[in-house]
């Protein structure tokens, strides 16, 4: 009796004891997961494991490989955002009045031709003389003038002396005697003749090469290459040559005349090409004012050569050249340091002029 007093209090006590420092088995059992069915993991402890891992779990990390594609690729081809203004276009030249457009096309329509021979060809006087005969011929049924070969002739020997004095080497003196005259395009024919004898047949055939100048620049426009057919003639071979270089020209001309005028439809789109010539121009604000006045009156104004004897302008504008000539006095009037200039000389498109200081 006395015994079971003494036990039962210390069982109790160890009951007790034992029951508080054990984790409940229920609450144990509740946190293993299943061994058939995986228990979910809270999005809590997916963070926490992340952080300690340092990756993505792989349902998460497979779901969003398959929805971020369609986002990154219209991130990638989204275009980018412009922050800069656009660059400002280049402003056109004014359109051509009616009259200046009448002015242009009578031009093109009347140009003025000066046909040679070049230096050195194999053609005789009489072969020379029969090919530029036969180009200024189809040239004047077309209505544009011409400079005929023994007015050019006549000019290099009148001025011989002047072309020396005043340009010397810096040009021809085709180039000095086309400008003189007026020319817009001066073409300069070669031409290789050849001829046999078959079975007292004569034939003669000719290569042509034409090239074209502009006048007051020397500049090549075009240049166009031509083989004539074969010409027969039972009288001779130099018979047969002439009809086959002048059957020759008269087919070539149609060529020189249509890629000549092409090109300065094309080169004098913003007017006529002059050029202003001003002597003694020591004050060079005097000069700019100036060509601030002549500015209003023309279409365009490049400046050439500058110094204190003497300042060169190409001035462009759909006019002759008289009508250059009253604008420069109207500009002339307007400038201060200008107003006695006076016309020296006028040779071709070049018109000069002394200011007179």
């Amino acid at each position: 009796m006395l015994k079971n007093r003494f036990w039962g209090p210390l069982i109790t006590a160890f009951f007790v004891i034992s029951c508080v420092s054990s984790p409940e088995p229920k609450a144990q059992q509740e946190e293993m997961p299943s061994a058939s069915v995986p228990a979910p993991k809270s999005d809590a402890r997916k963070r926490a494991q992340e952080l300690i891992t340092g990756e993505k779990m792989a349902d998460e990390a497979s779901t969003k490989s398959d929805n971020t594609p369609t986002e990154t690729t219209k991130i990638g081809t989204e275009k980018p955002v412009l922050t800069t203004t656009e660059p400002s276009k280049e402003e056109s030249a004014p359109e051509l009045s009616p009259k200046e457009k009448q002015f242009f096309e009578n031009y093109l329509k009347r140009l003025k031709y000066m046909m040679v021979v070049k230096e050195g060809a194999t053609v005789s006087e009489f072969q020379k003389r029969s090919i530029l005969t036969k180009g200024n011929e189809v040239l004047l049924k077309q209505g544009y003038d011409v400079i005929q070969y023994d007015q050019l002739l006549k000019n290099i020997e009148d001025q011989r002396a002047a072309y020396e004095a005043e340009v010397g080497s810096s040009m021809s003196i085709t180039q000095y005697i086309a400008q003189k005259l007026g020319a817009d395009v001066y073409v300069e024919l070669d031409c290789i003749p050849r001829s046999s004898t078959e079975n007292s047949r004569h034939y003669g055939e000719a290569n042509f090469t034409a090239n074209m100048y502009d006048p007051s620049t020397a500049e090549l426009l075009g240049s166009v290459t031509f083989r004539t057919d074969r010409s027969i003639s039972t009288t001779s071979q130099e018979d047969a040559l002439i009809n086959a270089i002048t059957a020759g020209t008269a087919q070539l001309m149609p060529r020189i005349i249509r890629d000549s005028t092409n090109v300065l439809r094309n080169r004098y789109a913003n007017g006529i090409r002059y050029q202003v010539i001003i002597q003694r121009t020591t004050d060079s604000r005097a000069v700019a004012a100036f060509r601030r006045n002549l500015r209003s009156r023309v279409r365009e104004i490049v400046m050439g050569p500058s110094a204190a004897d003497q300042t060169t302008m190409d001035v462009y504008l759909f006019g002759s050249l008289s009508d250059l000539e009253d604008a420069c006095y109207s500009a002339f009037e307007k400038t201060p340091g200008m107003e006695s200039a006076y016309w020296v000389y006028t040779r071709g498109k070049t018109i000069t002029f002394n200011t007179g200081s």
